[in-house]
């Protein structure tokens, strides 16, 4: 027996209730520990690893067994650790404890994904709820070195998770690669069968059922080996198909090819005839090669006559090119003096239009200095005048200013305006700011009124989106809905429907929580007063044309709420409402729910509920809190206990109303609004109006003010105007000196006249050189036109000649163009010839001559002869011989694929007996080996059970119809029955299923197997027979490890010193993990007397707990007194503080 008692398990020793355990619930509840977790565990050393020192009758782990499982935050456990025993554990627990969820902690821990498990759908689910995320940790069995310790984090968020071995992070395709080494198969149902997939094994048929054994075992690649058998069989009844086809095929060619053969003769007969045209014809391809030879010949003649006419042309205009071009390098000789003497002259010329451009710029100056000269006399004369106009002005403006007023009294009067003005607009500031803070008070009040009129708008907009989602997401209830209110008039009362539109709920709480409660089925509903009116419905909508599928209910009567609680002693934490009162409708409808669904026994509280959920749920079954909802059921074994399910707030989809207390609100605030604007309004027109008043008074002391201001400013200008005439005045009777400024000029203008001597000197000689060089150009000219006049002589010479030769030329071009086809002719004549007949060897001109018909006209005769009689040889089917020969062809190509298709036929007959034999013999050995197993075990329990490979005894090649045959009889009366659902009861299936795995367990080797609530439906003698053959059957050394789970177990069932019996419990009176640990370790070391719990003193603490036992369990068979019981305790999820560990359960 293993005597180990590992850290977070903990071992009961007794079974006494009364006040001592009383008493230990109580000790347990105040003990506190707060000694982290870590995330990796190190490798448990196990009795048969590395790390064991040995010792006798200690049961050894099978490699891949599993030495320990931890689970965090999974599913219903926040924190949890145990370590199951090497052969048989049973877990046992209550409904709803947690039992199959260590199921699934076993299979997604080895990377299995949720579809194994016939439950949640995606991996965040298994996340215990708030929380988001956690960990399964498990531990497996190596033999040859340190434990596999695998993890595996969940996350909530994304569905995610991540493997971990021994602390490093690895991928799932490297953890299965491991994990199939150990021969963990968590995908085979003979290996591991969870509680959702207990029917699934039980209903497989017997095909189904060879193949999961084949998986099973893995022995011999049988699985590979029989469905290699199974497409290699498909493929030979395919290729055996196809290979009668080509025989087929190959006589209809045959005998088609025959019944061709007279028609072939024919054909023959009249090929030779063309055969003896196509000689013809191949001769006279010589014949009229030879006739275009002759043209070819007379062609070249004449070419070579024109060529020499060409060559003695050209011969007599070489001596007239040559004189032209002597000519034309003279007059280009004196073209070029020509050019010389031009530029020559633009030279001279630019010079001249230079010097005659500085000359006329000096004539400017000597004019710019005779005005200057007489501008000095005029400035004189005005000088004088302008004293004279002067001293007028000053006389005038003088007089001005003493006409104005004085300026005290001006300025006196601009600082009184000025004080009032200043008055005027202070006032008018003030009314500004009174103004802007009304306009500021008027926008809030319209902003305030349009969010009104908004919320006004969409509470009437409610109905019509709820009326938009229904016709988005149900159709046919939309359709329904619309038909109805057209046609309200064909029923006796009215008809309500569907029912999410017939409630309205002002509070969109209360909404989401009415909506959690209600089905959506019940949602969809429509409801009517009495059957006549459900059936003229059912006629016109459901069955007719329309065919809509929608929800129909008849409420008749009134239904009475009758209250489980009263509110009244529920208000001081927060209890406002019966689920029932937060909605308002027409009171059918709230029959209709009411009936379906008692709502009237939930009650909604408000926020002060929040964080006393726990009481509540002592008294109330079902209420809601701003959370969420929470339902209590009670377990129907033991005592019963409650389990409490929460459901998280989801916001209402279908279900909110119109607030009827808001839209009166609304309408309240909104007439306030209405009238404060109105108010406000007034208010600023009255000040807007003072405003002009004001404005008004302001703008005519701001024009009696700018009066006096520009009086002022005409004196100021009279003053101004005074001051700069008198220094203008001041400045013209400055004498000016005129003469010294006239001589000064005169001087000046005497320069000039010298320097304009001089360039008139230098014109002078410039047009001397030009008239010159002129002369000269001329000369040059003239005899340039008498060398042109006899080059012209020449060159009317030399194109007489020439237009001579050109047409020589052109005759010859016609010659070679000529000579060019012929000879292209003849060569494709040749060319022509040589690709029907060949090259004209003397041999074939030989069979040319014999052949008689040299002309073309009696070849062209012969042709037009041997086709007639040709033709008078008729065929009905002129492709006779091509389809002859090609069907010929076509029939050596199939022969050649039948005799390919036969060896591989027989090559594939051959591969299947080969398999055949390897697949066949190991698995009819082995299913005798099973049968022999299956015979003992039902023998045991005082049946007959057989277990036959089974197969189509018609087409026995047929190994897709290979199967398990299982025979059972229970009665003596009965003989052996095949095991099916229609002959045996649901509890002798499930015999007859486990006596079947106990039989592979015998003979295939794996480290553990898995099977969850097996028992239930077997009556207590089957239960307790299958539990003794389980028991028995992993008791032996070598046995894999094996995992039972169940709720409950028979009373005095005989155990093994091998079993582990680990008991699931929950409640809120269990204490947490930590403090379980620690009660325990502190219990263990007062006993013992030592600090630690050693292993050399595991065997005193056995030998204690079996003197217990023998205690507690008299009538219980001596082996049962070795049996370990341990406990494994679920953390509840909502009913005490995540704060306080004393709350845990």
């Amino acid at each position: 027996m293993n005597n180990r008692i590992p850290k977070k398990v903990v071992v009961e020793e007794s079974d006494s209730e009364g006040e001592e355990q009383q008493r230990q619930l109580k000790k347990r509840r105040n003990l506190v520990e707060n000694q982290p977790t870590q995330n990796i565990t190190a490798p448990t050393p196990t009795p048969n690893s590395n790390n064991d020192s040995g010792g006798n009758g200690r049961m050894e782990f099978v490699n891949g067994s599993i030495v320990r499982i931890k689970l965090n935050n999974f599913v219903t456990y926040s924190d949890v650790e145990f370590r199951p025993g090497p052969r048989l554990n049973v877990i046992i627990g209550p409904n709803g404890s947690g039992k199959s969820s260590i199921v699934c902690a076993i299979a997604l821990g080895l990377g299995g994904g949720p579809n194994l498990l016939g439950r949640q759908k995606q991996l965040g689910d298994f996340v215990k709820n708030r929380c988001s995320q956690g960990y399964i940790e498990i531990e497996l069995h190596n033999e040859s070195g340190d434990n596999y310790i695998i993890r595996r984090d969940l996350k909530k968020e994304g569905n995610g998770s991540e493997f971990h071995l021994n602390g490093k992070t690895i991928s799932k395709n490297d953890l299965l690669v491991t994990i199939k080494k150990l021969n963990v198969q968590i995908d085979n149902l003979c290996q591991f069968l969870p509680q959702d997939k207990v029917v699934s094994f039980a209903s497989m048929s017997p095909t189904e059922l060879l193949i999961e054994t084949e998986k099973a075992i893995n022995i011999n690649n049988m699985y590979e080996n029989h469905q290699e058998l199974i497409r290699l069989q498909s493929n030979h009844q395919k290729e055996s198909t196809s290979f009668e086809e080509l025989k087929r095929n190959l006589d209809d060619l045959v005998k088609k090819n025959q019944s061709l053969e007279k028609d072939v003769d024919k054909f023959r007969e009249r090929q030779k005839l063309l055969e003896f045209v196509e000689k013809l014809k191949r001769k006279k391809a010589w014949a009229i090669f030879e006739n275009a030879r002759s043209i070819f010949v007379k062609a070249k003649e004449d070419k070579e006559e024109i060529e020499k006419i060409v060559h003695n042309g050209e011969l007599q205009i070489k001596p007239l090119k040559q004189a032209i071009a002597e000519q034309s390098r003279s007059i280009e000789k004196s073209r070029s003096e020509v050019q010389q003497n031009s530029t020559k002259v633009q030279q001279v010329e630019s010079e001249v239009q230079k010097n005659s451009l500085t000359d006329g710029k000096i004539v400017i100056v000597i004019e710019n200095l005779v005005a200057e000269i007489d501008g000095l006399q005029q400035r004189d004369k005005e000088r004088k005048v302008q004293i004279g106009k002067i001293t007028k002005d000053i006389q005038d403006v003088t007089t001005k200013m003493q006409r104005l007023p004085n300026d005290e009294e001006t300025k006196a009067m601009v600082e009184k305006l000025n004080r009032e003005l200043k008055e005027c607009n202070q006032q008018l500031g003030e009314l500004d700011i009174e103004k802007d803070a009304k306009n500021r008070q008027y926008m809030m009040i319209n902003q305030e009124y349009s969010s009104i009129q908004r919320e006004m708008s969409q509470l009437n907009n409610i109905q019509a989106q709820k009326l938009e989602l229904l016709r988005n997401e149900q159709r046919d209830a939309y359709q329904a809905f619309e038909w109805l209110r057209q046609n309200q008039n064909l029923f006796k009362q009215k008809v309500f429907g569907p029912i999410c539109m017939e409630i309205n709920v002002q509070n969109p709480e209360h909404a989401a929580f009415l909506e959690m409660t209600l089905s959506f089925n019940l949602m969809m509903t429509f409801i009517f007063q009495c059957m006549e009116d459900r059936e003229t419905f059912h006629n016109l909508v459901i069955e007719s044309d329309k065919r809509l599928r929608v929800n129909t209910l008849v409420v008749s009567k009134k239904v009475l709420a009758e209250r489980v609680n009263n509110i009244e002693d529920f208000r001081s934490i927060g209890a406002t409402y019966y689920l029932d009162e937060t909605f308002e409708a027409d009171q059918v409808v709230k029959d209709a729910i009411m009936d379906s669904i008692p709502i009237f026994k939930s009650i909604v509280f408000d926020s002060r509920a929040i964080g006393k959920e726990d009481s509540i749920t002592k008294h109330i079954n079902s209420f809601f809190t701003p959370n969420g909802s929470f339902y209590t059921t009670y377990s129907r074994y033991g005592d019963k206990k409650p389990t409490t399910r929460v459901v998280n707030f989801k916001a209402a989809k279908w279900l909110s109303g119109i607030n009827t207390n808001k839209k009166v609100e609304l309408q309240e605030r909104f007439q306030e609004s209405k009238l404060l604007l109105e108010q406000e309004k007034q208010f600023i027109e009255s000040i807007k109006q003072k405003q002009s008043q004001i404005s008004t008074t302001r703008q005519n002391i701001a024009e009696e003010r700018n009066k006096c201001s520009a009086t002022i400013d005409d004196r100021r200008k009279c003053y101004s105007r005074i001051q700069f005439l008198a220094r203008k005045l001041e400045e013209l009777n400055t004498e000016e000196n005129i003469q010294e400024e006239e001589n000064r000029i005169r001087v000046k203008l005497k320069e000039t006249y010298s320097k304009r001597a001089d360039i008139l000197t230098r014109v002078t000689e410039l047009l001397k050189e030009y008239f010159k060089v002129m002369g000269i150009r001329d000369h040059t000219l003239i005899t340039v036109s008498r060398y042109e006049a006899k080059l012209r002589t020449e060159e009317e010479s030399l194109q007489r000649e020439s237009e001579k030769l050109e047409a020589d030329k052109r005759k010859l071009q016609e010659l070679i163009i000529h000579y060019d086809s012929c000879m292209k002719d003849a060569k494709r004549l040749k060319s022509e010839a040589e690709k029907i007949v060949g090259p004209l060897t003397p041999e074939l001109h030989e069979e040319f001559r014999t052949m008689g018909f040299h002309s073309l006209e009696e070849i062209n005769g012969e042709i037009i002869a041997t086709e007639t009689k040709a033709n008078f040889i008729i065929s009905k089917n002129p492709r006779v011989l091509e389809e002859y020969e090609e069907r010929k062809r076509e029939i050596q190509t199939i022969e050649n694929r039948i005799a390919t298709r036969q060896r591989e036929l027989q090559d594939n007959d051959n591969r299947m007996n080969r398999l055949r034999e390897d697949w066949l013999v190991p698995v009819r050995e082995f299913i005798s080996q099973v049968n022999t197993s299956f015979s003992q075990y039902f023998k045991a329990i005082n049946c007959l059970g057989e277990v036959h490979l089974g197969f189509d005894e018609q087409h026995p090649d047929d190994y897709s119809k290979y199967f398990v045959d299982i025979r059972v009889k229970f009665r003596n009366e009965d003989s052996l029955k095949t095991l099916n659902a229609q002959l045996q009861s649901g509890g002798e299936r499930s015999v007859s299923t486990m006596l079947y795995l106990i039989s592979l367990q015998d003979l295939t080797t794996c480290p553990f197997r898995v099977v969850d609530e097996i028992n239930q439906g077997m009556d207590p003698k089957n239960e307790r027979m299958i539990f003794e053959q389980i028991v028995k059957s992993v008791s032996s050394e070598g046995s894999p490890q094996y995992f039972l789970i169940t709720p409950k177990l028979l009373h005095n069932l005989h155990y093994s010193p091998e079993t582990t019996v680990l008991c699931v419990f929950t409640g809120p009176w269990f204490m947490s993990q930590k403090q379980w640990d620690l009660m325990f370790k502190k219990v263990m070391e007062k006993r013992n007397g030592h600090p630690q719990l050693q292993n050399n003193n595991n065997n005193n603490n056995n030998n204690n707990n079996n003197n217990n036992n023998n205690n507690n369990n008299n009538n219980n068979n001596n082996n049962n007194n070795n049996n370990k019981k341990v406990s494994i305790q679920e953390e509840s999820d909502d009913d005490f503080d995540e704060n306080d560990d004393t709350s845990e359960e």
